[in-house]
């Protein structure tokens, strides 16, 4: 009789287990089905409002619902995603695309939710009942002389709970990357966002955010269709990848949105990343592909502002034209009307200043992005200096728009590859004259009188008119010292590149005589806080007087 019940309790312990396997299984294929399901609706919610739901898609999708409510170990599952599933595919059939479109998102939504939940589910219960049997399999199996099947059992059932643990991850991961790039998606940017402003906080470590729109999505999709729209935005993120690198993440947050956090950098940083990453996308796509905004967190910015402060920069980015633009209070301060009739620039000015910035750096061989880069410096210079609100979007406009005199200067003296000549340096001269006629006409007096003097000198020297010191105003002797370093770190026609630290060290030779002696040193202490980051221009490698093309101990900076 003793035999007997050992026996039988072996008998239950090997059902049991049986059963439990079968479970197992059953959970194994739901969660599959689930995950199946969530990829098939979040497609067809992008494309349906295009193209009806092929015959092949709604056969899958309807026998992965004859599977789930076969197996469903739940009825809210039957009412939150079996049932929305059939009238999903039903409204798609029976041509209603913006019902289906919501219908398949909500889908999508709950299968994810249900797949979570069905890997989740009583998972430490089962694994101590696991435990329970084990032991009391192994005491029978020790008196019946079957250790050995027990064992082989027990293994058995120990890689089905990593293959389940294994399942689980593999979900939590995919609920957090884009299907279509691999790149984290919005859920993963924002728990990105807040450990680095988590970090920004214990240790004072800044970062930078960027905001990256696609141009001309839209119109490729209209015209070509969605999957040559799919493809355009799986080459701009492999661009941004390739690029970012280990420097940072990258994330896609929308259809044709993207962004891109870069811990302990700052704006200076950022642009240079920035300007990477459009010519690589630029060499990759053949013209403009995108376009991006920039801001830094240095203090106790939230996640919702930081993200606002980089669409406003974004925004402005997109409506000029202008490759990137870095966020300044002048931004946010232009977006209420009123203060702008008062005070700021007009949306139709700041967009002429961008498309005259373009003309310039498109005529002046060598100075692409030129514009663009003195612009950013004067703000970050401006910022040092204690300048604010509307006076930091004058200065960048300045920045902008500082050398769009020489429109009107000979492409030959401009390309000159050799010292200019005195006639040509008069010519050269003229440019201020020119531009401050320019920008006078577009309606932006401030900003003219100080692109007229930017080339002024701090001892006297300078021209038009010599002023000294105090008598130039500020706003031309930041422009000044932005344009001689960015004149100094990229190639021109008359010299190669140098690199930032040798540029600094011009500056601080002729800080006094040239140069203000405050803006220099807001400068440094701009480019000094970023590790003194190196931008698309390479350093030269012979470095000696001959690439320091002066006049009178002046850097050439016309």
């Amino acid at each position: 009789m003793l035999a007997l019940g050992f026996a039988v309790l072996a008998i239950v312990g090997v059902i049991t287990r049986v059963t439990d396997a079968r479970t197992e299984t059953q959970r194994a294929q739901r969660l599959s089905d689930f995950g199946t399901l969530a990829y098939l609706a979040g497609r067809e919610s992008r494309l349906v409002t295009v193209r009806p739901t092929d015959a092949n898609t709604a056969a899958q999708i309807r026998g992965l619902l004859t599977r789930l409510e076969r197996s469903s170990s739940s009825a809210s599952e039957m009412t939150k995603v079996v049932m929305p599933a059939v009238t999903a595919v039903t409204l798609a059939e029976r041509g209603h695309p913006s019902r289906a479109a919501a219908a398949y998102g909500h889908v999508r939504a709950q299968a994810q939710v249900a797949a979570l939940h069905e890997a989740s589910v009583t998972r430490d219960e089962r694994t101590a009942l696991l435990a329970r049997l084990e032991d009391w399999s192994a005491l029978v199996a020790a008196m019946l002389g079957s250790l050995l099947g027990l064992a082989a059992l027990v293994r058995r059932l120990r890689t089905r709970t990593v293959e389940l643990d294994n399942r689980v991850e593999e979900l939590s991961l995919q609920a957090r990357t884009d299907s279509l790039t691999g790149l984290g998606n919005h859920r993963a940017f924002h728990e990105t966002l807040s450990a680095a402003i988590a970090e920004r906080s214990a240790s004072n470590v800044p970062f930078v955010l960027l905001a990256i729109d696609l141009d001309g999505l839209k119109q490729i999709n209209d015209s070509e269709g969605h999957l040559a729209g799919d493809d355009y935005i799986r080459k701009v993120s492999e661009c941004l990848r390739v690029v970012v690198g280990d420097q940072g993440t990258v994330h896609r947050t929308g259809g044709d949105e993207f962004m891109v956090i870069l811990p302990g950098r700052r704006n200076w940083d950022g642009l240079a990343v920035a300007r990477q990453i459009e010519e690589h996308a630029r060499q990759t796509i053949g013209r403009r592909a995108l376009s991006i905004g920039l801001t830094e967190s240095t203090g106790t910015e939230g996640r919702h502002l930081l993200v606002g402060q980089a669409d406003l920069a974004l925004y402005e980015a997109k409506r000029t034209r202008l490759n990137a633009v870095v966020f300044n209070a002048g931004l946010a301060k232009l977006t209420r009307p009123t203060e702008r009739r008062q005070d700021g620039p007009f949306p139709e000015q700041r967009a002429l200043a961008a498309a005259l910035a373009r003309a310039v750096d498109a005529k002046d061989v060598g100075t692409q992005s030129h514009c663009e880069t003195v612009a950013q410096l004067c703000v970050a210079i401006g910022e040092r200096l204690g300048v604010r609100g509307h006076e930091l979007e004058r200065l960048r406009l300045a920045g902008l728009l500082h050398d769009v005199g020489k429109i009107g200067v000979a492409d030959a003296i401009l390309q000159k590859p050799t010292e200019l000549d005195d006639s040509e340096r008069e010519a050269m001269a003229s440019h201020v004259d020119i531009g401050h006629s320019i920008v006078l006409a577009a309606e932006l007096p401030i900003e003219a009188e100080w692109i007229l003097y930017h080339h002024e000198r701090f001892d006297g020297t300078g021209y038009p008119d010599g002023k000294r010191s105090g008598e130039i105003p500020l706003g031309s002797r930041i422009i000044a010292v932005a344009d001689a370093f960015e004149a100094m770190i990229a190639a021109r026609p008359y010299r190669p590149s140098i690199s930032p630290e040798e540029a600094i060290a011009e500056l601080r030779r002729n800080a006094g005589t040239q140069f203000d002696a405050r803006c220099v040193g807001a400068l440094i202490d701009t480019i000094s806080d970023v590790g003194i980051a190196q931008p698309a221009a390479a350093a030269a490698e012979d470095i000696d007087g001959r690439l320091r093309l002066v006049h009178g101990g002046a850097v050439r900076v016309a």
